[in-house]
Parts: structure tokens; sequence; C-alpha cells
């Protein structure tokens, strides 16, 4: 992941007071508190608090987390906690927090003293923590296991993965240039209620800039990155023509860069008319995609969050739309007209080909065709559902292999992993799902729940 989570970790533990006198396990249980900070250190940038014992240091421990900003608080009890103290860290912070009932041994040996009951016994304070955060409205995420079982760990690192998700959220600002495509309803949404609610920022970049950069590319720019894609992709058109996508590919990506862009997206058809460049920028929001900014056509906002949130996750996504339905083989075809992201074709048969869809003042530009590889995929809709109210729609399945047909496109088909065909339809039409979606290789849906938990939206899984 591009953004590392900061995991403020708190271990508590009564060990003395007027009724319980174990103040001699006060080093064992500091080291048990060491030990499990160290181990989060694997999945981010951690704050601990040391060993949390009594009131006033679990308000410490809430004032280093707030300096900090950190992502996630996990909340941990060794033995037995009064249920002010982890009420004490609740009522003082805002942020997600994971509670990891966790113990290091399988079971109470026949030969094992108080002491160590003293290091295993969380689950005995437990009910008051879950109380706590209950009574006082905190949503968390609770998992149950041994502290080295791989399962229980896993079931961990989801948690925090959503984490350094909902973070990259907060710090994401997507340029826009022009609108979102006319008419279309689901590309519709109120930008302050995307920035309260889910993190991200939209920002105009005028497309004059790129008009305008497109024209004072140095030619030999130009001239080196049309011979590296050619010597990457099947290039099947016009010379001219794919130089001049090329050079609207390279000002999106300079002006990308140059503002800090973490996403772009643009009514594709707005340099359509103006000569200075004149043809579609799908081969250029592919590009993009392919060197690590996500990018989603036709304004899309909406997706192009959708495609951050992946990226950040699976490492690369992409854009795919519903096209046809193939009953034959319990299927239904994605695509998109010439954008999509290449790094996540078939190996070798990615071309470059004049797009069919969209004539500019010079002609079909570029834009890609190629089937996506085949393997499992997650798809997540970013939708609004009411007014200012957000939604995931989620799904998993393959993508089966798939012969391109010759329409200029990236295409798959897409297999559901238990509904049929019908079913997947009707669910996720139901669910309200955009006619766009984000996608990307790998089972995410976990990390995708919990992050729709900790941002206070529905999710809805298909």
């Amino acid at each position: 992941m591009a953004v590392k989570a900061k995991i403020g970790v708190c271990v508590m533990a009564l060990l003395e007071d007027d009724y319980n006198k174990t103040g001699h396990m006060r080093e064992a249980a500091t080291a048990a508190a060491r030990e499990i900070a160290d181990t989060f250190a694997q999945w981010g940038e951690v704050v601990h608090a040391g060993l949390v014992e009594e009131e006033w240091q679990a308000a410490d421990a809430a004032k280093a987390f707030n300096a900090a900003d950190v992502d996630l608080i996990v909340m941990m009890e060794l033995a037995y906690t009064k249920g002010l103290v982890p009420a004490r860290v609740v009522i003082d912070t805002t942020q997600p927090i994971l509670v990891w009932n966790a113990q290091k041994i399988r079971r109470l040996d026949e030969h094992d003293g108080f002491d160590v009951v003293m290091l295993n016994s969380g689950m005995a304070g437990m009910p008051e923590l879950t109380a706590v955060l209950l009574r006082t409205g905190r949503d968390y995420a609770l998992v149950t296991s041994l502290f080295d079982d791989p399962e229980g760990r896993r079931k961990v690192q989801e948690v925090i993965q959503a984490a350094a998700v909902r973070r990259k959220l907060r710090q994401t600002r997507v340029a826009l240039v022009g609108h979102n495509f006319e008419g279309m309803t689901d590309l519709m949404f109120d930008g302050l209620s995307m920035r309260e609610t889910l993190g991200p920022v939209f920002w105009p970049l005028e497309p004059e800039k790129i008009a305008v950069r497109v024209g004072e590319l140095p030619q030999d720019l130009v001239d080196r990155v049309v011979a590296e894609e050619r010597a990457k992709y099947a290039v099947e058109m016009d010379a001219a023509l794919f130089e001049r996508s090329v050079r609207l590919a390279i000002a999106l990506e300079q002006l990308v860069r140059e503002h800090k862009f973490d996403a772009f997206c643009a009514f594709d058809q707005v340099w359509l008319t103006d000569p200075r460049v004149g043809v579609i920028p799908s081969y250029g929001t592919g590009r993009l995609c392919e060197i690590g900014i996500p990018a989603a056509p036709e304004g899309d906002v909406n997706t192009a969050v959708a495609q951050v949130i992946l990226q950040e996750l699976a490492g690369t996504a992409t854009t795919l739309e519903n096209y046809v339905v193939d009953y034959d083989q319990n299927a239904v075809m994605f695509s998109h007209d010439g954008h999509g992201n290449p790094a996540m074709g078939t190996p070798g048969e990615v071309k470059v080909k004049h797009s069919i869809y969209y004539h500019g003042v010079h002609g079909f530009g570029a834009g890609f065709e190629f089937a996506y590889r085949p393997g499992h995929i997650t798809n997540l809709a970013v939708v609004t559902s009411g007014f200012n109210q957000w939604r995931f729609v989620i799904s998993e399945g393959e993508l089966l292999p798939f012969p391109p047909r010759e329409i200029s496109a990236p295409q798959t088909l897409f297999r559901h992993d238990s509904l049929s065909i019908a079913e997947w339809c009707n669910g996720w039409l139901r669910a309200g799902a955009t006619h766009h979606q984000g996608a990307a290789y790998g089972s995410w849906t976990p990390q995708l729940l919990h992050l729709a938990e900790m941002l206070g939206i529905e999710a809805v899984v298909v």
C-alpha cells in the first residue's frame, strides 16, 4: 500500500489496587505490552501507549493518539481491566477502534499459576470494554483469536488496511477537467458531502492548461515516449495521430503531477473541437492508470474514488462498465470505449488502435484494445443513495478467458462467484450501483466493509 496506517496501541491490565495485589507482574506485563506493540510495526507506524493500568494513563494514551493523528486505535487487555479505563480512551478520541481479544496460551495448563492467568485473561474485562463502546455509540471491529494465530492476524491486518485507505481518502485530490457527462444521473453528487463523508476533494483542472501544454512539449520528449510505447504495445494506427495522442498523454501526466493530484477524470469530449488537441484522451487516461494515477472517464469522480480505494489495496485498478450479458457462459461482458488500465491486460496482447467512438477535428485518437487477464476480481461502485447518503456496492467473481473483439476497447467476461448472471444483474441493479465501477484483482470485500463502517456509510455486497 502506498499509505501506511498510523496505529495507536493500548494494552491494558489491572495489576494493583486496594483489592488486587499483583504489582510484581508489572515488569512482565509491560514487556508483553511492548511485544504486542512491536507486532503492529509490520502493518504501519505504531504509537505505543505503554501498559495502561489506570484512568489517568488512559487519558494520556488518548492525548498521544490524538497528537499523532492515528488512523486506528487497537485496544487489548492482558487481564481484567475496570471499564472506566478503556472508557477514557473511547470518550477522548474519535478514531476507528479495533478490539483484539487475544491471548498467548491455548489453554490454562494444570501447572500454570495465577501469574500466567494475569497475562492471559483479557476476556474477563472484555464485556465492559465492548459495553462502553455500545453505550457511547462507537462502532468498532472485533477479532478474537490466539495472539500468534495467522487467521486472527489476517483479520487484524484487514482492519488496518481499511484504516490506511481511510487516511489516503482524507488526502486525495481528484482532478476534474470540464464536467461530468451531461444527463448521467449516477455521476451527479455533492462535492462537499464527498469531502465530509468519504474524504476526497475534487478540483477543477482547466482544459486550457492541458491544451497549451500539448503545444509546449519538446519534440525529443515526445519522440522518446512514442518509441517506448511502440516497444511496449502493438500500435496499429496512423503514426501522426498516435504522436498527437502521446502528446496529450504526456501533458495529462505532467499537469496532474505538478498540481499534486492523486486521481484524474475528464469530460473526454472536451478537446475534440480544439485544434490544439483535437482527439479523445482515452489512450492518455489509460496510461495514467498504468503509471499509478487512477483515472476514470466521462468526468466520473465517484469511480475515480473507487479506483483510488482499490489501488491502495491491490496496487492497480481500472474502470469497467457493464456491456453484454452472456447467458450461455453465465457471465457479463465488461468494457469501456477505449479507456482501461493496460497494466491489467493479458501480457503481450495489448494493442493501441484508433478510437471508433469519438471523432475530433484531427480524427480518431488512440485508445486501447485488449482483454483483461483472467483472475479473481473485486468490483466496487461508490454511489449516492438519497440526500447526501453514500454507499459501497461490492461484488467478487472471476474474469474469464476472453478473446478480444475488434471494438477498440478493453474488455473482459465476468462471472460471479456463486450467483447466476441473472441474479447478479438483479442484485447489482437493486443496490443502486453506477453504470461504471472500479475493479482490481484479489478479494477485498472484508477491507471494504471495514472501510465503509469507518466512514459511517452503507455497504451492499452482491
